[in-house]
């Protein structure tokens, strides 16, 4: 699809296996690159499900996205196995001191994780510094501050004590949902 068309409009892209079944799409990064870069627009919202992308490609694919508000993952595959939502994936996410910001204007983050093995100190790292509350702040850092945050883990349990430092920003404004398998998860405003 992608060296197909040109949609310099496009706000929203959902991508997602047509028949629902497992079989994942495998990710195209030179063609959705030529896609982004021919089309010239600034999309808000990304849905990936069912899509086999590797961390580097999936890192590299948001690189081109610097308008992004929304970004959702649901099932996606690493082609060698496993998930690309990798701690080196995680870390990209993960506002530091140097070089530019991966999705500066991030304010929702979804995230269905279908593997056992979660790196959730990272996952609780890029929470922790995205949520600037002073807009001045974060206005002159050039980022703006993540509101909503949902974590579903499909294959294993929600360990309370590691995300417990979500529980004060979910206090402080900022929309946390953690949940896995079971019924025991955080849930908040």
């Amino acid at each position: 699809m992608f060296p197909s068309f040109t949609f310099p409009s496009l706000g929203e892209l959902v991508i997602y296996s047509q028949d629902g079944s497992s079989a994942n799409l495998i990710w195209p990064p030179d063609a959705f690159s030529a896609f982004i870069s021919r089309s010239s627009c600034a999309l808000r919202t990304l849905s990936l499900s069912s899509v086999t992308i590797s961390d580097l490609d999936l890192a590299a694919a948001l690189r081109l996205l610097p308008s992004l508000i929304s970004f959702s993952v649901d099932g996606l595959v690493n082609p060698e196995g496993g998930s690309p939502i990798t701690s080196y994936f995680l870390s990209r996410l993960t506002l530091h001191d140097s070089g530019p910001p991966l999705l500066p204007k991030l304010r929702s983050l979804f995230i269905t994780f279908h593997e056992t093995g979660f790196d959730d100190a990272a996952f609780v790292g890029i929470a922790s510094s995205r949520w600037l509350p002073d807009p001045a702040h974060a206005a002159a850092i050039g980022i703006d501050c993540l509101r909503t945050l949902v974590l579903h883990f499909e294959k294993r349990e929600v360990d309370e004590d590691v995300y417990r430092p979500l529980y004060d920003l979910d206090r402080k404004g900022m929309q946390v949902v953690i949940t896995g398998k079971g019924s025991n998860g955080i849930e908040g405003s």
